[in-house]
């Protein structure tokens, strides 16, 4: 199938692929500046995270295509979707209580979008079929990983927690399959993206792994952070709260809590108390029995948890909405 021809099928729908960009932008802008907040970065902050989150998959794709300068600044209305969304976040239009679930769902539409699009334009530049998968494949995965790297997260095609690539590979293939017969059009194209949202959705949803991979989360031991680092941020927020009574509290360090007189002290001899915010009332742990460094926010119920010696950081909800499973078979909150 040549161009002229696909774009003879897709005349009814000429704004179909500018659609599917814009609306993958605005997805993957939104889990970049959802991602911003939780990481408590500031506005400026939270705009380039979700620039790079919804940019950059077509960045990716446009450059292995060598279409030229990319859409997204061949055309400033790509620019248009992370402002907004970023702005949206930062006065609270969007807030969520489920953090980690709400960015997966943004996260996954994005995914989907990005897929459809990535085949509609590779096979119209005549690239071989396997080829369109792969560029299908990376523009999708293109701006998530970007946006995980630059905050320090474990980019999401490495966590065994949920399948995330084959979806996405599935997906491509399926779509360039409806484009090798000419039925690739605005009605297939959706139904693939939904396709691809609801397998990343279920694969999440109930830990699906890929046969090998058998890391597991350990419940307890999250169950056990979640516990201490509670326990220490109720005792912090009660120091603080005496201390403001008497109206002696001290001048305070960069984490809001002067070493000497904050709560820096081991808690019950498991974890060290390393910094407390009075303003959020957000704490950090350092558990030195398994070297990790937990970050709570009781706002949200997001405990961020970092591997000292890999600074790799992985995030749970609140446990009602953890998803962690006890064993390879169940979940551990249906």
């Amino acid at each position: 199938m040549d161009l002229q021809h696909l774009f003879s099928t897709l005349a009814d729908v000429p704004w179909l692929l500018t659609t599917l960009d814009l609306v993958g932008v605005f997805f993957f802008a939104v889990s970049g500046a959802l991602l911003a907040a939780r990481k408590d970065f500031d506005l400026v902050g939270s705009m380039a995270l979700a620039l790079f989150a919804g940019l950059g998959g077509g960045f990716t794709r446009d450059i292995v295509l060598d279409r030229g300068l990319p859409a997204s600044l061949e055309n400033p209305i790509y620019l248009a979707p992370p402002v907004l969304v970023s702005l949206l976040v930062y006065v609270g239009a969007i807030r969520p209580n489920r953090l980690n679930l709400t960015i997966t769902l943004f996260d996954a539409a994005g995914l989907a979008l990005f897929t459809v699009s990535g085949v509609m334009i590779a096979h119209a530049m005549g690239v071989h079929p396997v080829s369109v998968v792969v560029v299908a494949t990376v523009a999708a995965l293109g701006g998530g990983v970007l946006r995980d790297i630059v905050a320090n997260e474990v980019p999401s095609i490495f966590d065994p927690r949920g399948v995330y690539v084959m979806p996405t590979v599935m997906g491509a293939a399926a779509a360039e399959l409806a484009a090798q017969r000419d039925a690739l059009n605005a009605y297939t194209g959706t139904l693939i993206a939904l396709l691809i949202f609801t397998v990343r959705m279920l694969a999440y949803r109930y830990q699906w792994r890929l046969p090998g991979a058998h890391v597991r989360q350990d419940k307890d031991r999250v169950d056990r952070l979640r516990r201490l680092v509670q326990q220490a941020q109720a005792t912090a927020a009660r120091r603080a709260a005496r201390t403001r009574e008497r109206a002696v509290w001290p001048a305070s360090g960069p984490g809001g809590v002067d070493a000497a007189h904050g709560p820096a002290e081991d808690y019950e001899d498991q974890v060290r108390v390393e910094d407390y915010d009075p303003d959020t009332q957000s704490i950090t742990v350092v558990d030195e029995a398994t070297r990790q460094s937990v970050r709570y926010h009781p706002e949200t119920g997001v405990m961020d948890v970092t591997d000292m010696l890999t600074g790799r950081t992985r995030s749970y909800d609140d446990p009602d909405d953890d998803w962690v499973v006890d064993d390879g078979d169940a979940p551990a909150h249906p």
